[in-house]
């Protein structure tokens, strides 16, 4: 192995490590806490609602600046500053005494997601690596799970232990420990030719922006139903903060609920690995298929789950860890199918707000529902039709695309 090949898979490793600290312990990690946020923080299911929605928000309104920042800066700043803002996001956490605290970090964290998300990785992945491309992403969008493995039952054993302020402050210090490591080995380009050749392209895209606007290689009609898919897979996505409290209301324990979510993320692992494999080997639409199937039966298994019945709620985790990738790497992917080529990083990040903009139009639908029906598991019906409606619209146009472009190659 050459010397590049090894530096660009450390490049991968710390982006994973990246990964697991803003995607994972600021989203999915965090999952574990919002039972105890209501039960300890006392907050109402709505209010929990409202304080992830300003994740949402804050996320949504800094994707407009990420590329742009990244641009000016090095990604090696960008995602230590990241990791940072996400340490001082659980500082909040654990001084947090209020709505209006939690509301004010929860925003943190939507920052810190935003500048150290997938739209940064998939830029400094698409720059290191010439092949295998996508099982980079996929072991770097696995972060997200490992986190959920590894924090959630040590979060909910210092909760039930000590407070939930002393598990806030315990990853703040983790989180300032990562961004050192972090600093440490991520470099922006693997040689100064490289670095050259983006600039030159980049150049070479401001001076044809006049002439060239359009991002993608489908026709007007087809980008409509991919932007409509993309909001619809966001929207979908609050299938994930309210797993918890679904969870406890099938009358689980809170070691029990740990331990699923802690599987989950094992699958998440798992799943996100095999993704990015799968859509090098098998091709992105039915990669992208079979792991949408997979997230349409969880969100459906969620809401029929049997109160206590472990088989059900383990199948269900199960899926949804082998179907989360389509939430993440999943869009990355599908901008590399529908964009052109000189255009990807605005693509991943049109991708990652119009994502934004439907998890946070539904975000707080499952909270008010919740007390109104007094449980979620209404909620996670609508969830699944909309994955479902969705991946097909997703998968339609992304078929469309690939055998577009397989005829021009001809």
């Amino acid at each position: 192995m050459t010397e590049r090949k090894r530096n660009r898979w450390v490049i991968c490793l710390a982006c994973t490590l990246a990964l697991f600290c803003t995607g994972g312990l600021l989203i999915t990690g965090f999952n574990v806490y919002t039972p105890y946020l209501i039960s300890r923080g006392g907050l109402t299911n709505a209010q929990l609602s409202m304080i992830l929605m300003m994740r949402n928000f804050a996320t949504l309104i800094f994707m407009f600046l990420v590329v742009p920042i990244v641009r000016k800066v090095d990604v090696r700043f960008a995602l230590t500053t990241a990791i940072g803002i996400a340490a001082i996001a659980f500082v909040v956490f654990g001084l947090a005494g209020s709505f209006p605290a939690y509301a004010a970090a929860m925003a943190l964290s939507g920052i810190s997601y935003a500048l150290g998300g997938m739209v940064t990785v998939s830029v400094i992945i698409k720059r290191w690596f010439d092949t295998h491309e996508g099982l980079a992403l996929g072991i770097c969008a696995a972060g997200t799970g490992l986190s959920a493995v590894i924090a959630s039952p040590l979060i909910t054993r210092v909760i039930e232990s000590h407070s939930m302020e002393l598990s806030f402050f315990l990853e703040a210090v983790f989180l300032l420990l990562a961004a050192a490591v972090v600093f440490t080995l991520v470099r922006d380009y693997p040689s100064p030719e490289k670095q050259e050749e983006v600039r030159k392209a980049r150049q070479e895209k401001i001076s044809h922006r006049k002439e060239k606007k359009e991002l993608f290689h489908v026709g007007q009609r087809e980008k409509h139903l991919l932007i409509l898919g993309v909001f619809l897979t966001g929207a979908s996505f609050n299938v994930s903060p309210f797993l918890a409290v679904l969870l406890k209301e099938k009358t689980f324990s809170p070691e029990a609920v740990a331990l699923m979510i802690s599987f989950m993320g094992l699958a998440l692992v798992l799943g996100k690995c095999i993704y990015g494999f799968a859509a090098d080997l098998l091709g992105k639409v039915l990669s992208g298929s079979l792991f949408h199937g997979s997230y349409i039966l969880a969100a459906l298994l969620c809401a029929i789950c049997i109160p206590g019945n472990k088989t059900m709620a383990y199948a269900a985790m199960l899926l949804l860890g082998l179907g989360f990738p389509m939430l993440s790497v999943g869009l990355s992917e599908l901008a590399a199918g529908t964009a052109h080529e000189e255009y990807y990083a605005d693509a991943v990040k049109l991708f990652q707000i119009i994502y934004m903009l439907g998890s946070l139009t539904f975000g707080i639908v499952p909270g008010y529902l919740a007390d109104h029906l007094g449980n979620y598991t209404v909620s996670y019906f609508i969830l699944t039709a909309i994955a479902l409606a969705a991946a097909i619209l997703q998968q339609g146009v992304l078929a469309e695309a690939v055998k577009k472009q397989k005829m021009t190659d001809v």
